[in-house]
């Protein structure tokens, strides 16, 4: 069994878990309780969560063997939506903006976030 890989699969779904979740319950419940300001603290815990994205991500894709054709396109995309996602919620740790802005970027977020997993789910039945 490979323990490495494993910890890593863990690190890269616990992160995404721990990044999207944070960023729905931010747009569905402190957004209608009026509690934005609570989207700045959670910063360090959103930048956490990225680190361990990028960190988990590099070391799965190194770690693939032969893929099918179409998989580094489809990739790709999900890549380019990720840094969206990375952009965005460091954004969102900067004080300043109004609540409308948040709001955006959260839905922004979430919207790419779905899509992600969406194509993430492909992937992962491409190389079963």
């Amino acid at each position: 069994m490979d323990l490495v890989g494993l910890a890593s699969r863990w690190l890269h779904v616990a992160s995404a878990v721990t990044l999207l979740g944070g960023v729905l319950f931010a747009r569905q419940i402190l957004a209608n309780a009026g509690q934005l300001e609570a989207v700045t603290r959670s910063a360090g815990l959103f930048l956490f969560a990225i680190g361990g994205l990028l960190l988990s991500g590099v070391y799965n894709l190194l770690a693939k063997g032969a893929v099918p054709p179409g998989y580094h396109a489809i990739f790709g995309i999900k890549f380019l939506l990720a840094l969206h996602v990375f952009a965005v919620a460091f954004l969102l740790g900067r004080p300043g903006a109004d609540a409308a802005k948040r709001i955006r970027q959260m839905t922004g977020i979430i919207i790419s976030g779905a899509v992600i997993l969406a194509l993430s789910a492909y992937l992962r039945f491409l190389t079963r």
